[in-house]
């Protein structure tokens, strides 16, 4: 089982070996100018699942992944500015993990990306290819009002390793690559209303089923903020997909230590896909009106460039108790980050062991069933256009039960984290 996704990665990095070193380059001409730049990632895992055969029917299995991309971005005169990324995207992947910790832009699933964007070339027994356009945007900017329309990211998020307020295509806690957030279709007005402040207004396009427009999928967001006793304080709201939001942010420094905090309020909507009589809501795991919220602090040295965060984050409409995590499944919202709890711990840390090394670690709790995961990673700068990282991701917690018994005989998850596998992993990045 191993052989085919080892294979591909090979494949892949040999292709990159023998081909030669493109210097693509760039072109000015007065306002107007062109600069393209080449990437490519290629990914390998070797998976250790719990020997729980009802949901892992193999104990030991491998994920493999190239993504090749093409960068393009310059001026179209004085006020016009533009942004393009094409990729190309082969994965191996067992279906439960083709997204997550090692997501790449073809693994993705967002209601806001029409599928028109991406062509899927190859599908056949677990392996999968797509080109597509990830990003595809227009910036114009005159005096205090800057609009840019196209594909291109959206984020609203302050906090480091919880993001509750990244509602559109948000990376997972422990995605180990996070260069290139996904494009959403939107179109995105900003207003600066004075020195330090400003208004942004976007409406991104939400799509259904056979990539219909649909009302109830897209989103309407208004944003204000503005810089006070040296905090950025927000204000956020308005329509996401399947639900109304409310929220707030702050990010700052006090003394030494960086400050961040984020959260809102989410309100179904019963005019949109989602409706309200489909969950059962008196279960504790999916309220009529929720709340999100994460705080946290962070602190940098000089000494090693040594980084530390902490942060704590609590979701109302996650499971109470590890009964109700089969049903959570079932009950989250489009671009949810899949968190069955409701109450998280998140550290981590990083210092240079020396200049082109550098060492990464995380862990995440959940304080419901006392699970969680913890990472480490090498990130070695080989060259200037060459980065390689090899890390592994230990997960603990009760493992799931096939079968609690009579009268029932259903199955049982008896904790989050322990549900992950046991996850060793090597990336090479190459710019070109």
């Amino acid at each position: 089982m191993l052989a085919r996704p080892a294979g591909l990665l090979l494949g892949a990095s040999l292709l990159l070996a023998a081909a030669p070193a493109l210097a693509i380059g760039s072109v000015e001409k007065g306002d107007y100018s062109l600069e393209a730049i080449g990437g490519a990632r290629l990914t390998g895992v070797y998976l250790h699942y719990p020997d729980v055969p009802l949901f892992f029917p193999e104990t030991d299995s491998g994920l493999a992944a190239a993504v090749l991309r093409l960068l393009l971005d310059g001026d179209l005169g004085p006020y016009v500015d533009y942004d393009v990324n094409l990729y190309a995207d082969f994965s191996y992947a067992p279906a439960a993990l083709t997204g997550g910790t090692f997501a790449t832009v073809g693994s993705f699933e967002t209601p806001y990306r029409t599928t028109y964007l991406s062509w899927d070339f190859l599908d056949s027994r677990g392996m999968e290819g797509q080109m597509g356009v990830d990003r595809f945007s227009f910036n114009l900017e005159v005096d205090r009002v800057s609009l840019t329309f196209g594909r291109f990211p959206v984020n609203y998020t302050t906090t480091n390793i919880f993001t509750p307020n990244d509602f559109f295509a948000p990376f997972s806690p422990t995605a180990i690559n996070q260069m290139y957030k996904p494009g959403v279709d939107a179109i995105q007005m900003g207003v600066t209303t004075g020195m330090l402040s400003t208004v942004e207004l976007v409406g991104v396009m939400g799509y259904g089923t056979d990539d219909v427009p649909a009302w109830g999928r897209s989103a309407l967001l208004a944003r204000l903020s503005t810089i006070l006793w040296n905090f950025e304080w927000a204000l956020l709201g308005g329509k996401v997909a399947e639900r109304w939001i409310v929220g707030a942010s702050l990010q700052g420094e006090l003394g030494p230590f960086g400050v961040r905090a984020e959260g809102h309020a989410g309100f179904p909507d019963a005019h949109g896909d989602f409706k309200l009589d489909d969950h059962d809501r008196d279960g504790g795991y999916l309220d009529d009106i929720h709340g999100r919220l994460a705080v946290g602090f962070d602190y940098m040295h000089a000494w090693q460039n040594l980084s530390i965060s902490a942060e704590y984050m609590y979701v109302s409409d996650g499971a109470d108790r590890t009964s109700l995590y089969l049903t959570r499944f079932t009950s989250f919202y489009p671009d949810d980050v899949p968190f069955m709890g409701r109450h998280y711990v998140g550290l981590s840390a990083g210092l240079e062991i020396i200049p082109i090394l550098r060492f990464n670690a995380m862990a995440l709790f959940n304080t419901t069933d006392y699970s969680g995961l913890a990472s480490m990673m090498l990130l070695y700068n080989i060259a200037d256009e060459i980065d390689a990282m090899l890390g592994v991701l230990v997960p603990w917690g009760e493992e799931p039960v096939e079968d609690l018994g009579p009268p029932t005989h259903e199955p049982s998850i008896e904790s989050e984290f322990g549900l992950m596998p046991l996850m060793l992993f090597l990336e090479m990045r190459f710019y070109f």
